[in-house]
């Protein structure tokens, strides 16, 4: 499929690339102490280094031609997942929610290897490896170590009930309750209507389901969509813009790395793309 990108999209991809550039730059420059950084700041470094990348990702699969639209989506839903990731750590004034994400990365060490392990057992001629681990016994050790580093972890916070992260759709509730309690709940910051507009909507394409299947297809002519159109390609970076837009944002705040003349421009830009999809809707 040939196409020309319009006016109002070749300046949302402009856009777009020079927020990217200006987001590398900065990001290169914040320095993480490991030691002396609280865990939801710390969580929230790691977290912005994702976004960054999935945000680069976006850009280049749907900022030039061909468009691939339906891996976009996919990068998109990882943006949007970070993004109420990091609204979800920062929905109280403790580091708990942090905290959860931290130990919850050991209990799916140790799910991991209990599953490895029990295939191994399963099936003990098949040339199974899996790094330095060459035995279904070596599995032991590994989630012995890992089950010690959380029962430190637990110990050192007092969270020994909580290993768990909610599931999503539950982060999105948290989210929202904690803006009810200090007051700034309103339709614009809920994030339970941003899950229920977006995010099952762009799992569609990582999800295959039949629905997310039949997406794939043009059913009046039954041939496979290959590339897509112009409006396509504006509507996955027009989302993907404000999602990587507030977080970086916020990270540059939290980080002391924000300066508000720099950021003026893509302020604006980020404006002006509420105000059109307002007027559109």
């Amino acid at each position: 499929m040939t196409f020309i990108f319009n006016k109002q999209q070749q300046q949302l991809i402009s856009e777009y690339k020079q927020l990217i550039s200006y987001g590398n730059k900065k990001i290169s420059k914040v320095g993480l102490n490991v030691q002396k950084t609280r865990i939801r700041k710390k969580v929230l470094y790691f977290l912005m280094g994702a976004m960054q990348s999935y945000s680069e990702s976006v850009l280049k699969l749907m900022g030039s031609e061909p468009v691939y639209e339906k891996p976009g989506e996919s990068f998109l839903r990882s943006q949007f997942e970070i993004w109420l990731n990091i609204r979800f750590i920062y929905s109280s004034r403790s580091e708990e929610k942090a905290r959860l994400f931290s130990s919850e990365a050991i209990t799916e060490s140790i799910d991991f290897a209990k599953k490895h392990k029990k295939l191994w057992i399963k099936y003990p001629a098949w040339n199974l490896e899996f790094g330095y681990i060459k035995n279904s016994s070596d599995w032991n050790n590994f989630i012995r170590d890992n089950l010690g580093d959380l029962k430190k972890y637990q110990d050192k916070y007092g969270d020994k009930n909580v290993t768990k992260v909610p599931n999503l759709f539950d982060r999105t509730l948290a989210i929202d309750g904690y803006l009810k309690k200090i007051g700034t709940f309103s339709e614009k910051k809920s994030a339970e209507k941003y899950y229920t507009l977006y995010y099952k909507y762009f799992s569609q394409a990582t999800h295959l389901s039949m629905p997310a299947l039949l997406r794939f297809i043009n059913e009046s002519k039954l041939s496979f969509y290959i590339d897509s159109k112009p409006e396509d390609a504006e509507r996955i970076l027009a989302v993907s813009y404000q999602v990587y837009f507030t977080t970086l944002y916020f990270f540059l705040n939290i980080f002391g790395a924000y300066k508000v003349s720099e950021f003026k421009s893509f302020k604006d830009y980020s404006k002006s793309i509420l105000k059109s999809r307002n007027a559109s809707s």
